[in-house]
């Protein structure tokens, strides 16, 4: 098959990059030239060799955003939520230049709705049709994600559309697979729906481990007596130092904005709240332990990407410890697997930030280890020889990876989220 994707963010390349490989001629607005520029989008592990090889093997192909190709057996839209007015242009371009069957296929959200909205302009022909398929892509198991997604939402109201959809699935992810068929305003619903409940689950244990704090209690068994609950179960019931993401968030917000309006609700907005009060949290306890005397410190920052496996800082709680440890005179010292070139170009101009290039030297005459972003690299480190390169060897575990007592063990002063310090 034929198809143009339009967009360039990281699902977008995912989508270009599995397609390709199964055999498909996919157009994509950005050429193998531009990979190295791209350190957000293509940062995922196997996503840049991936799109590499698949440049090199012909199957995938640049455009011109400006002059994207004429015809194709599938027009694959992956834009930001902001971009409606963009979306809408392209189907109307298209339709004008194209006769006969048209399939889009959306996976980009607009609000519940937007899909239909966008279906409207191709009048109302089963055969020129906008079919909305959810983003399964997750941050960090970009490609796995993508290709064996927990479920498959198809959103249209087209035979034809969800007859070919559903054989290209088989393709791509085999026949082991739950396909769930709904109209396009029931799965963007179930869509933002999904989010707004992952979130609600972090920002109640988050509430719950700060409760716990201010009482002495051991999060970790309560934690583990509500997920041993099977009406619940232990997903996305880990307290930490808040979540990010640039889809994620903005989809909570639209989300939120459309329970305001339609239901007067607040409860996502308070949810909301809770996530950037949480992104405080390391913050101010190591405001507690200095007792507000911060200027002059060094602190080092183990983890800056949203979450583990990518190198997207997109409302990553990172940002807001660096802001206001900065603010208060502190300098930080930042390690990251990937995220340090994003991180370099959010702060161009910061004067007391330093990047480093491993975990020890972030540490080095450091008055504070906040650990913010769980990756794999963090969990074993020489701690007998960072703790006595550190000026304090106070640990601030923002998600929970290091027992309490081993770290004490070590030497470090220990606080983590909700857990009793050491």
């Amino acid at each position: 098959m034929k198809i143009i994707i339009y967009g360039n963010n990281m699902s977008a390349l995912g989508a270009a990059g599995v397609l390709a490989r199964a055999g498909n001629t996919v157009y994509i607005p950005i050429s193998s030239n531009d990979l190295d520029s791209r350190r957000i989008s293509v940062t995922e592990p196997g996503l840049r060799g991936l799109l590499q090889s698949q440049f090199d093997s012909g199957r995938l192909l640049a455009y011109d955003p400006n002059h994207p190709p004429s015809g194709a057996d599938i027009h694959w839209l992956n834009l930001a939520s902001h971009e409606f007015d963009l979306a809408a242009q392209i189907i109307t371009d298209v339709a004008a230049r194209n006769e006969g069957r048209l399939l889009f296929l959306n996976q980009s959200i607009f609000g519940i709705g937007g899909t239909q909205r966008l279906n409207n302009l191709l009048g109302h022909d089963e055969q020129r049709t906008v079919v909305y398929i959810p983003d399964s892509l997750r941050g960090g198991r970009a490609l796995d994600s993508l290709i064996h997604p927990d479920q498959l939402v198809i959103g249209s109201d087209s035979q034809w559309a969800i007859s070919r959809i559903t054989a290209m699935s088989r393709v791509l992810m085999g026949t082991n697979q739950r396909i769930r068929i709904m109209t396009s305003q029931e799965a963007e619903f179930a869509s933002l729906a999904l989010n707004g409940m992952l979130a609600m689950r972090l920002s109640y244990i988050n509430e719950l481990a700060n409760l716990a704090d201010s009482m002495g209690i051991d999060i970790e068994t309560v934690r583990d007596t509500i997920a041993g609950d099977t009406r619940i179960g232990k997903h996305f019931l880990n307290p930490g130092c808040g979540f990010g993401g640039e889809k994620f968030s903005d989809h909570l917000l639209l989300f939120s904005d459309f329970l305001k309006e339609k239901r007067r609700s607040s409860l996502l907005r308070t949810v909301l709240d809770i996530n950037e009060l949480q992104k405080e949290t390391l913050f101010r306890k190591f405001w507690r332990h200095c007792e507000g005397k911060l200027k002059g410190k060094k602190v080092a920052i183990w983890g800056a990407s949203y979450k583990p496996g990518t190198a997207d800082i997109h409302n990553a709680p990172s940002l807001a410890t660096i802001d206001a440890c900065m603010a208060q005179g502190v300098e930080v010292r930042v390690h990251d697997p990937l995220a340090l070139q994003n991180l370099a170009e959010y702060y161009k101009d910061a004067d007391n930030l330093v990047l480093c290039s491993t975990p020890e030297q972030a540490a080095q005459g450091a008055d504070a280890l906040l650990l913010i972003t769980e990756w794999p690299e963090y969990g074993m480190r020489d701690f007998d020889n960072i703790v006595s390169n550190m000026r304090r060897p106070l640990l601030l575990d923002g998600r929970n990876i290091y027992d309490p007592g081993e770290m004490a063990e070590y030497g470090f002063h220990y606080h983590g989220i909700g857990r009793k310090a050491f």
